[in-house]
């Protein structure tokens, strides 16, 4: 059986404490929640807090990384939608 992985890496304009990135913060629990309960979700990438945001792979600290699995292509482009 094979699953879809989706990976997003990307550089934040400024640290999460930031009030710059406030919005983003606030919304991590609804869109986590909201891959959580979609058809087709596997699992996702997530430490204790259940997030990935304290994660750091790469020696700049403001890059995040995202990892889900994903039943399929079609479940992943539902969310796109």
């Amino acid at each position: 059986m094979y699953r879809l992985a989706q990976v997003n890496i990307g550089r934040m304009l400024a640290p999460l404490s930031d009030p710059l990135m406030a919005g983003f913060v606030a919304e991590l629990d609804s869109i986590n929640a909201l891959a959580d309960s979609s058809p087709g979700f596997v699992w996702r990438l997530q430490t204790s807090e259940g997030n990935a945001t304290s994660l750091r792979p790469y020696e700049d600290d403001l890059i995040l990384v995202n990892l889900s699995l994903w039943a399929s292509l079609e479940a992943v482009c539902r969310l796109c939608l």
